[in-house]
């Protein structure tokens, strides 16, 4: 009984089925299933472009991030390599001014008897820049104390008054600057066989004391070393008169010179050894 209701229920379904079917295998052709086609298909459609649109989006933002990452990479890249470059460059910068240096160095005329020893200047403190600096060489380069020293001009290769050594060690010295307050210079007007002293002023400035009162100076007259300096030569360049005050007393003036000697690049000295006999 319950196998006889079984199969009776399966026929009953498979009919169901074939007639299904034959209604749509009949209703194809009809404009109402075209319709619903057609409807379902236009529905349909803007779906499937629209995911096609999302993994083609998808695929473009991967390369996208890809190229970023990269070009990331790549500036990393060559900001290390700019920076290699920058130092190489300063490197070259510095080893040409050396050169340069020490080309002037070599073209300096020679002074009978003496010897020159280059040094460079190791430190200089700011507050105290017209009064000491240091210099990199000492008693193992033959440096000794009351030494000249000198600075090799740039703009005519020329070597001006700086200093002179107070104190050396094994391998520094320390120079006291003419500009500083405990200077005192024998120098001359270049040209007109004035001798008076050179005073530092903590400055660029140079405090020209005992100046006949009826000698001619005037701005722009040139300072050099006197005769009377038993450190430096006779006629090194010191400074240049700026101005000249009058009526200091009955029988001297006193006057201004800036010092020649470039103070805010000094960082080569030149001291003149005089040579053993």
């Amino acid at each position: 009984m319950c196998r006889h209701q079984k199969s009776k229920y399966g026929n009953n379904i498979f009919l169901i089925l074939l007639l299904i079917g034959f209604f749509l295998i009949t209703a194809r052709l009809t404009s109402s299933v075209k319709l619903i086609k057609n409807l379902v298909y236009y529905v349909s459609y803007p779906s499937l472009r629209t995911a096609n649109c999302i993994f083609r989006s998808m695929g473009t933002f991967a390369d996208n991030v890809k190229a970023v990452v990269y070009m990331h990479w790549e500036n990393v890249a060559f900001k290390k390599k700019n920076q290699e470059l920058t130092d190489k460059l300063r490197n070259y910068d510095a080893i040409s001014e050396e050169y340069n240096n020490l080309s002037r160095l070599l073209k300096l005329t020679k002074i009978k008897n003496i010897t020159y020893v280059f040094a460079g200047i190791s430190f200089r403190a700011p507050d105290e820049q017209y009064q000491w600096c240091i210099l990199d060489k000492g008693e193992a380069d033959g440096l000794y104390n009351e030494l000249p020293v000198a600075m090799l001009s740039r703009k005519n290769d020329m070597l001006y008054v700086a200093g002179k050594i107070i104190e050396t060690h094994k391998t520094s010295s320390k120079v006291v600057l003419i500009t500083n307050s405990i200077s005192v210079l024998p120098v001359e007007i270049k040209g007109k066989n004035i001798n008076c002293l050179a005073e530092g002023f903590n400055s660029n400035l140079l405090k020209i004391t005992y100046i006949p009162s009826d000698a001619d100076v005037k701005p722009g007259d040139e300072i050099i070393v006197s005769g009377l300096s038993a450190g430096f030569q006779k006629g090194m360049p010191v400074g240049v008169i700026t101005k000249v005050s009058e009526g200091v007393s009955a029988d001297f003036k006193t006057a201004s010179a800036k010092v020649f000697y470039e103070n805010n690049i000094l960082n080569k000295a030149v001291i003149l050894v005089p040579q053993k006999e």
